[in-house]
């Protein structure tokens, strides 16, 4: 049996999923955290590349 759940990365405004085992996709979005509201990512990835 498959999880269907997906781990987003816990950057909020980020739509990533991180490894295996990590909260965040990057270094961008870990720094970042949930210290601030933001309305989008600038990780670098492509899922959240504009």
């Amino acid at each position: 049996m498959s999880d269907s759940k997906t781990n987003k990365c816990s950057h909020q405004p980020c739509v990533c999923v991180p490894s295996a085992g990590e909260k965040y996709c990057s270094q961008f979005c870990k720094d970042a955290g949930s210290e601030e509201t933001e309305i989008a990512c600038d990780c670098g990835h492509a899922p959240c590349a504009k």
